[in-house]
């Protein structure tokens, strides 16, 4: 069995959520600065822990969509496009693969943020996002360092399903169908494009059946995992828990796209447990929640690395090369 591919979360940069790497479609005053020489480091920065992936988000808040006189999406920021371009540039330099994330259902659930639920909601909409813009991004994207492509992650918290998040506007809750068939059309367009292409939806493992069950039509699984003593479900678990026994199979991606290890909230084993648990379950990638703040202290200039950070690199280097079996 091959051992995971592992990665890190960096979702946005210089903590600029919604305009990092584009303009800001809905607070159009909001700066975007950009830098390739700022962002290349945070790249380095996991490959020098040792890690071999980055997980970054490029249309959260809706940032980098371009829109027409009557609020229709017409396409991505050419700012987005360039972006997307230099920080492939970045990685191939770092020696690290880029497992890409456009749309953040936080965003319409806890922000107000209209212009994403409008996508995640209205067929019409949803289906304007799947032909201007997934497909160009698709389109430019390299396959050298391509992960795969996740076309909204955590669609749960704009439906009824997770009753723990307060929206701040009146919508109401959409229907998982509704965002099943929206992530369906985008996905379509995506492997339109590239059909050798891993597209997912990130969801907290509870709601994996739920969106399974929507129409979204995938064919890989992507979990968010928050377990105090980093613990993943099996290929066989998630299969059962989905009612899909494909899911059991080796040749079903299994992406962990978040696993929680922020401290006091886990046991000193929850990182170590994580990478064991990746490499002898059969995942085909893990992505550690987050580098900023996490793993790097990001307060200091100097971005020496946290004692999680620390202790990531030390069990790293002791990783054998066909990966970590169970300690069970």
């Amino acid at each position: 069995m091959p051992r995971a591919l592992l990665g890190v979360n960096l979702p946005y940069f210089y903590g600029s959520y919604g305009h990092d790497l584009a303009p800001s479609a809905r607070f159009p005053d909001w700066p975007c600065d950009f830098d390739l020489m700022r962002a290349y480091g945070p790249l380095l920065e996991a490959k020098a822990i040792g890690l071999d992936a980055v997980r970054i988000w490029l249309c959260e808040g809706a940032e980098g969509l371009v829109h027409d006189e009557r609020g229709h999406v017409r396409g991505p920021h050419p700012e987005l496009l360039d972006a997307i371009r230099q920080l492939e540039e970045g990685a191939a330099i770092a020696g690290v693969r880029i497992y890409w994330s456009l749309l953040d259902a936080n965003a319409a659930a806890r922000d107000g943020d209209l212009l994403t639920r409008a996508i995640l909601a209205d067929p019409d909409e949803g289906a304007r996002f799947a032909e201007r813009v997934v497909a160009p991004i698709v389109r430019r994207l390299d396959p050298a360092v391509l992960v795969g492509l996740e076309i909204v992650n955590e669609p749960e918290v704009v439906t009824e399903s997770c009753r723990d998040v307060r929206p701040t506007t009146s919508a109401p809750s959409i229907a998982w169908e509704t965002i099943g068939a929206m992530i369906a059309r985008a996905r379509a367009a995506a492997l339109g494009e590239r059909a050798e292409l891993v597209v997912t939806a990130g969801t907290g493992q509870a709601f994996l059946p739920e969106l399974w069950r929507s129409g979204a039509g995938l064919t890989a699984v992507d979990v968010h995992v928050y377990h105090r003593e980093g613990g993943l479900p099996s290929r066989q678990d998630l299969a059962r828990y989905a009612g899909d026994d494909a899911i059991a199979g080796s040749h079903v991606p299994l992406i962990a796209g978040e696993c929680g290890v922020t401290k006091p909230d886990h046991d000193e084993h929850a990182l170590r447990n994580y990478l064991i648990n990746a490499d002898s379950r059969g995942y085909s990638a893990a992505f550690l929640w987050k580098l900023e703040g996490d793993l790097v202290n990001a307060a200091d200039p100097k971005r020496p690395l946290t004692d999680t950070g620390l202790e990531l690199r030390r069990e790293l280097q002791r990783r054998p090369a066909d990966g970590f079996v169970s300690d069970h």
